[in-house]
Protein backbone atom coordinates (compact mmCIF):
# COMPACT_ATOMS: atom_id res chain seq x y z
CA UNK A 1 0.00 0.00 0.00
CA UNK A 2 3.01 2.77 0.53
CA UNK A 3 3.13 3.16 -2.82
CA UNK A 4 -0.28 2.12 -4.44
CA UNK A 5 -1.71 5.64 -5.78
CA UNK A 6 1.81 6.76 -6.69
CA UNK A 7 2.19 3.20 -9.02
CA UNK A 8 -1.56 4.32 -10.06
CA UNK A 9 -0.97 7.08 -11.42
CA UNK A 10 2.01 5.99 -13.03
CA UNK A 11 1.53 2.72 -14.69
CA UNK A 12 3.55 0.98 -13.85
CA UNK A 13 4.57 -1.84 -16.90
CA UNK A 14 2.93 -4.82 -16.82
CA UNK A 15 3.72 -8.15 -18.32
CA UNK A 16 0.49 -7.73 -20.15
CA UNK A 17 -2.32 -5.20 -20.78
CA UNK A 18 -5.41 -5.36 -18.72
CA UNK A 19 -7.69 -7.51 -20.51
CA UNK A 20 -10.07 -5.30 -22.71
CA UNK A 21 -13.81 -4.33 -21.41
CA UNK A 22 -16.82 -5.73 -23.51
CA UNK A 23 -17.05 -2.25 -24.85
CA UNK A 24 -14.96 -0.19 -26.92
CA UNK A 25 -12.53 1.90 -25.28
CA UNK A 26 -13.96 5.64 -25.81
CA UNK A 27 -17.67 4.22 -25.23
CA UNK A 28 -19.29 5.13 -22.19
CA UNK A 29 -22.11 2.41 -20.72
CA UNK A 30 -25.63 3.57 -22.47
CA UNK A 31 -26.54 3.59 -19.18
CA UNK A 32 -24.40 5.82 -17.55
CA UNK A 33 -24.68 7.84 -20.22
CA UNK A 34 -28.56 7.96 -19.85
CA UNK A 35 -28.33 8.78 -16.13
CA UNK A 36 -25.60 11.66 -16.29
CA UNK A 37 -27.84 13.37 -18.91
CA UNK A 38 -31.09 13.18 -16.40
CA UNK A 39 -28.98 14.66 -13.83
CA UNK A 40 -27.89 17.27 -15.62
CA UNK A 41 -29.61 20.19 -13.68
CA UNK A 42 -28.67 18.82 -10.45
CA UNK A 43 -26.51 19.86 -7.52
CA UNK A 44 -23.12 18.93 -8.53
CA UNK A 45 -23.35 15.99 -5.58
CA UNK A 46 -26.52 14.60 -7.10
CA UNK A 47 -25.03 14.37 -10.25
CA UNK A 48 -21.55 12.40 -8.92
CA UNK A 49 -24.41 10.12 -7.27
CA UNK A 50 -25.71 9.64 -10.74
CA UNK A 51 -22.28 9.08 -12.65
CA UNK A 52 -21.17 6.36 -10.53
CA UNK A 53 -23.80 4.22 -8.69
CA UNK A 54 -23.88 1.74 -11.33
CA UNK A 55 -19.89 1.28 -11.21
CA UNK A 56 -20.49 0.11 -7.29
CA UNK A 57 -19.57 -3.28 -7.17
CA UNK A 58 -17.25 -3.17 -9.82
CA UNK A 59 -13.43 -4.88 -8.96
CA UNK A 60 -10.54 -3.37 -7.87
CA UNK A 61 -8.07 -3.67 -10.65
CA UNK A 62 -4.38 -1.72 -9.68
CA UNK A 63 -3.09 0.54 -12.96
CA UNK A 64 -5.94 -0.55 -15.00
CA UNK A 65 -5.62 2.09 -17.62
CA UNK A 66 -2.61 3.37 -20.35
CA UNK A 67 -2.16 4.96 -23.08
CA UNK A 68 -2.81 2.04 -25.07
CA UNK A 69 0.84 2.48 -26.41
CA UNK A 70 3.92 3.07 -25.75
CA UNK A 71 5.44 1.70 -22.32
CA UNK A 72 1.99 0.89 -20.60
CA UNK A 73 -0.24 -0.36 -23.29
CA UNK A 74 -3.38 -0.62 -21.19
CA UNK A 75 -6.54 1.09 -23.05
CA UNK A 76 -7.05 4.82 -21.82
CA UNK A 77 -10.78 3.86 -20.36
CA UNK A 78 -12.44 1.30 -18.09
CA UNK A 79 -15.71 1.28 -16.83
CA UNK A 80 -16.09 -2.20 -15.97
CA UNK A 81 -12.63 -1.85 -13.54
CA UNK A 82 -11.47 0.76 -11.58
CA UNK A 83 -8.27 2.10 -9.24
CA UNK A 84 -8.63 4.78 -6.74
CA UNK A 85 -7.77 7.29 -9.60
CA UNK A 86 -9.05 6.22 -12.67
CA UNK A 87 -12.32 5.86 -11.12
CA UNK A 88 -12.24 9.37 -9.81
CA UNK A 89 -10.87 10.49 -13.01
CA UNK A 90 -14.07 9.43 -15.15
CA UNK A 91 -16.59 10.60 -12.41
CA UNK A 92 -15.38 13.94 -13.08
CA UNK A 93 -15.33 13.78 -16.87
CA UNK A 94 -18.87 12.37 -16.80
CA UNK A 95 -19.25 15.19 -14.52
CA UNK A 96 -17.97 18.13 -15.76
CA UNK A 97 -18.30 17.52 -19.56
CA UNK A 98 -21.08 19.35 -21.23
CA UNK A 99 -21.99 15.89 -22.35
CA UNK A 100 -20.74 12.26 -21.14
CA UNK A 101 -19.54 11.22 -24.03
CA UNK A 102 -17.02 14.58 -24.46
CA UNK A 103 -15.84 12.74 -21.02
CA UNK A 104 -12.49 11.73 -22.21
CA UNK A 105 -11.54 15.69 -22.57
CA UNK A 106 -12.31 16.38 -19.22
CA UNK A 107 -10.31 12.69 -18.29
CA UNK A 108 -7.11 13.76 -20.19
CA UNK A 109 -6.89 17.32 -18.95
CA UNK A 110 -6.75 16.00 -15.58
CA UNK A 111 -4.25 13.06 -16.30
CA UNK A 112 -1.86 14.97 -18.62
CA UNK A 113 0.60 17.63 -18.98
CA UNK A 114 -0.11 18.44 -22.55
CA UNK A 115 -1.20 15.74 -25.32
CA UNK A 116 -1.89 11.90 -23.99
CA UNK A 117 1.63 10.17 -23.29
CA UNK A 118 2.79 8.35 -20.46
CA UNK A 119 5.75 11.17 -20.19
CA UNK A 120 3.25 13.74 -20.17
CA UNK A 121 0.93 11.95 -17.89
CA UNK A 122 0.43 13.48 -13.74
CA UNK A 123 1.59 10.50 -12.37
CA UNK A 124 2.28 12.17 -8.81
CA UNK A 125 -0.36 13.47 -7.01
CA UNK A 126 0.68 16.07 -4.31
CA UNK A 127 3.47 17.22 -7.43
CA UNK A 128 1.51 17.31 -10.12
CA UNK A 129 -1.92 16.03 -10.49
CA UNK A 130 -3.24 18.00 -8.11
CA UNK A 131 -1.54 21.68 -8.91
CA UNK A 132 -2.06 21.59 -12.36
CA UNK A 133 -5.71 20.39 -11.79
CA UNK A 134 -6.13 23.70 -9.84
CA UNK A 135 -4.15 25.57 -12.49
CA UNK A 136 -6.50 24.34 -15.13
CA UNK A 137 -9.53 25.24 -13.24
CA UNK A 138 -10.41 21.95 -12.70
CA UNK A 139 -10.15 21.99 -9.05
CA UNK A 140 -10.14 24.19 -6.07
CA UNK A 141 -8.62 23.46 -2.72
CA UNK A 142 -11.64 24.06 0.21
CA UNK A 143 -9.70 21.98 2.87
CA UNK A 144 -9.27 25.50 4.41
CA UNK A 145 -13.22 26.25 4.12
CA UNK A 146 -14.35 22.83 6.13
CA UNK A 147 -11.93 22.40 9.09
CA UNK A 148 -8.99 24.25 10.57
CA UNK A 149 -6.07 23.29 8.66
CA UNK A 150 -2.52 22.67 8.61
CA UNK A 151 0.80 22.93 6.18
CA UNK A 152 2.65 19.91 5.19
CA UNK A 153 5.97 20.98 3.78
CA UNK A 154 7.33 18.00 1.28
CA UNK A 155 10.68 18.70 -0.68
CA UNK A 156 11.59 16.14 -2.83
CA UNK A 157 15.39 15.92 -4.39
CA UNK A 158 16.78 13.88 -7.22
CA UNK A 159 19.11 11.37 -4.42
CA UNK A 160 15.29 10.76 -2.74
CA UNK A 161 14.08 9.60 -6.30
CA UNK A 162 17.55 7.80 -6.94
CA UNK A 163 17.29 5.96 -3.07
CA UNK A 164 13.45 5.03 -3.52
CA UNK A 165 13.56 1.49 -3.35
CA UNK A 166 9.67 2.03 -6.06
CA UNK A 167 11.84 4.12 -8.24
CA UNK A 168 12.33 1.33 -10.77
CA UNK A 169 8.67 0.97 -11.36
CA UNK A 170 8.34 4.45 -13.18
CA UNK A 171 8.78 4.34 -16.24
CA UNK A 172 10.78 8.05 -16.58
CA UNK A 173 14.06 9.16 -17.03
CA UNK A 174 15.49 11.01 -14.10
CA UNK A 175 15.08 14.46 -15.67
CA UNK A 176 11.57 13.65 -16.26
CA UNK A 177 10.64 13.42 -11.82
CA UNK A 178 9.49 16.32 -10.16
CA UNK A 179 11.58 17.66 -7.66
CA UNK A 180 11.23 20.63 -5.86
CA UNK A 181 9.38 21.66 -2.33
CA UNK A 182 5.54 21.17 -2.49
CA UNK A 183 3.19 22.71 0.10
CA UNK A 184 0.39 20.72 0.74
CA UNK A 185 -3.08 22.29 3.32
CA UNK A 186 -4.60 18.98 4.67
CA UNK A 187 -6.96 18.29 8.10
CA UNK A 188 -5.08 16.10 10.96
CA UNK A 189 -6.96 13.08 11.75
CA UNK A 190 -8.83 14.87 14.64
CA UNK A 191 -10.04 17.52 12.78
CA UNK A 192 -10.62 15.76 10.07
CA UNK A 193 -13.14 13.78 12.13
CA UNK A 194 -14.97 17.30 13.47
CA UNK A 195 -15.05 18.72 9.62
CA UNK A 196 -16.79 15.60 8.04
CA UNK A 197 -20.41 16.93 8.16
CA UNK A 198 -19.21 20.71 6.48
CA UNK A 199 -17.70 18.67 3.60
CA UNK A 200 -19.72 19.20 0.52
CA UNK A 201 -20.78 16.41 -1.59
CA UNK A 202 -19.29 16.09 -5.16
CA UNK A 203 -16.01 16.90 -3.21
CA UNK A 204 -12.84 14.95 -3.47
CA UNK A 205 -10.97 13.32 -0.59
CA UNK A 206 -7.04 13.13 -0.56
CA UNK A 207 -5.54 10.87 2.22
CA UNK A 208 -2.06 11.50 3.18
CA UNK A 209 0.08 9.68 5.18
CA UNK A 210 2.96 10.71 7.32
CA UNK A 211 6.36 12.37 5.68
CA UNK A 212 8.51 9.72 5.17
CA UNK A 213 11.85 11.98 4.24
CA UNK A 214 13.06 9.24 1.96
CA UNK A 215 10.30 8.77 0.01
CA UNK A 216 8.93 11.25 -2.51
CA UNK A 217 5.13 10.17 -1.60
CA UNK A 218 2.77 11.10 0.64
CA UNK A 219 -1.21 10.79 -0.83
CA UNK A 220 -2.31 6.66 -1.51
CA UNK A 221 -5.93 7.42 -1.96
CA UNK A 222 -8.74 9.66 -3.42
CA UNK A 223 -12.53 9.30 -3.49
CA UNK A 224 -15.53 10.97 -4.07
CA UNK A 225 -18.34 12.16 -1.34
CA UNK A 226 -22.22 11.34 -2.29
CA UNK A 227 -25.11 12.19 -0.68
CA UNK A 228 -26.44 9.21 1.31
CA UNK A 229 -29.97 8.82 3.53
CA UNK A 230 -28.71 10.30 6.60
CA UNK A 231 -25.49 10.90 6.40
CA UNK A 232 -22.72 11.82 3.52
CA UNK A 233 -20.89 8.66 1.67
CA UNK A 234 -17.53 8.53 0.45
CA UNK A 235 -17.81 6.50 -2.97
CA UNK A 236 -14.21 4.86 -3.87
CA UNK A 237 -12.09 1.90 -5.62
CA UNK A 238 -10.62 -0.01 -2.60
CA UNK A 239 -8.65 -2.69 -1.58
CA UNK A 240 -10.81 -2.49 1.80
CA UNK A 241 -12.91 -5.99 2.55
CA UNK A 242 -13.94 -7.26 -1.60
CA UNK A 243 -12.09 -5.24 -3.19
CA UNK A 244 -14.90 -3.22 -5.30
CA UNK A 245 -16.10 0.18 -5.98
CA UNK A 246 -18.24 0.78 -2.38
CA UNK A 247 -19.75 3.30 -0.45
CA UNK A 248 -18.63 4.10 2.73
CA UNK A 249 -19.99 6.69 5.82
CA UNK A 250 -17.37 9.23 5.64
CA UNK A 251 -17.56 9.71 9.03
CA UNK A 252 -16.80 6.20 9.89
CA UNK A 253 -13.54 6.55 7.26
CA UNK A 254 -12.28 9.43 8.96
CA UNK A 255 -11.98 7.86 12.08
CA UNK A 256 -10.91 4.51 10.08
CA UNK A 257 -7.93 6.32 9.14
CA UNK A 258 -6.88 6.16 13.15
CA UNK A 259 -6.02 2.87 12.30
CA UNK A 260 -2.88 2.68 10.04
CA UNK A 261 -0.27 1.10 11.98
CA UNK A 262 3.02 0.30 8.83
CA UNK A 263 2.31 3.43 7.68
CA UNK A 264 0.37 5.97 9.72
CA UNK A 265 -2.66 8.60 8.40
CA UNK A 266 -1.91 12.16 8.67
CA UNK A 267 -4.95 13.32 7.15
CA UNK A 268 -6.83 14.55 4.67
CA UNK A 269 -7.13 17.35 1.60
CA UNK A 270 -10.62 18.59 0.31
CA UNK A 271 -10.62 19.42 -2.90
CA UNK A 272 -14.10 20.39 -5.22
CA UNK A 273 -14.59 20.36 -9.04
CA UNK A 274 -15.44 23.57 -10.66
CA UNK A 275 -18.11 23.35 -12.90
CA UNK A 276 -17.15 23.75 -16.64
CA UNK A 277 -19.07 26.89 -18.95
CA UNK A 278 -22.56 28.11 -18.35
CA UNK A 279 -24.27 25.33 -16.98
CA UNK A 280 -27.78 25.42 -15.22
CA UNK A 281 -25.67 23.18 -12.07
CA UNK A 282 -22.66 26.17 -12.22
CA UNK A 283 -25.30 28.87 -11.84
CA UNK A 284 -27.03 27.16 -8.85
CA UNK A 285 -23.32 26.62 -7.37
CA UNK A 286 -23.46 27.70 -3.75
CA UNK A 287 -20.75 29.92 -2.72
CA UNK A 288 -17.69 28.68 -0.69
CA UNK A 289 -17.08 29.47 2.53
CA UNK A 290 -15.08 31.53 4.29
CA UNK A 291 -11.44 30.22 5.56
CA UNK A 292 -11.49 29.07 8.94
CA UNK A 293 -8.59 29.29 11.23
CA UNK A 294 -5.04 27.90 10.78
CA UNK A 295 -5.09 24.48 12.96
CA UNK A 296 -2.37 25.09 16.25
CA UNK A 297 -0.95 22.56 18.81
CA UNK A 298 0.52 19.51 18.50
CA UNK A 299 -0.47 16.56 16.30
CA UNK A 300 -3.44 14.66 17.75
CA UNK A 301 -2.37 11.54 18.56
CA UNK A 302 -4.60 8.34 18.91
CA UNK A 303 -4.21 4.63 19.76
CA UNK A 304 -4.37 2.18 16.68
CA UNK A 305 -7.30 -0.42 16.92
CA UNK A 306 -7.43 -3.80 15.30
CA UNK A 307 -8.56 -4.07 11.44
CA UNK A 308 -12.05 -5.06 11.10
CA UNK A 309 -12.60 -8.24 9.03
CA UNK A 310 -14.85 -5.23 6.65
CA UNK A 311 -11.45 -4.10 6.48
CA UNK A 312 -8.84 -6.58 5.95
CA UNK A 313 -5.59 -5.77 4.44
CA UNK A 314 -2.45 -4.17 5.34
CA UNK A 315 -3.60 -0.08 6.50
CA UNK A 316 -6.21 -0.50 3.30
CA UNK A 317 -7.28 2.92 1.88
Amino acid sequence: MSWLLAVTLAGAQAPEPAPAPPWPEWTVPPAVVEAVRAAADRPLGERVDAATRAFLGRPYTLDPVGEGQGPDLDVPARYDTFDCMSFVEEALGLVLASDPLGAPAIRDALRYAGAPAYGKRNHFMEAQWIPRAIAAGLLVDITDRVGRARTLTKEVTPAIWQGWRSRRKFLLSDPELPVGTWRVRYLDLAEAAEAAPRIPTGALVVTLRVERPWSPIITTHVSLVVPGRTEPLMRHATKMGKRVVRDDRLSWYMTHLRDYVNWPALGVAVLLPREQGPTAAAAAAAPLAAPLPEAEGDLPHFEPQPLTAASSGEDPA
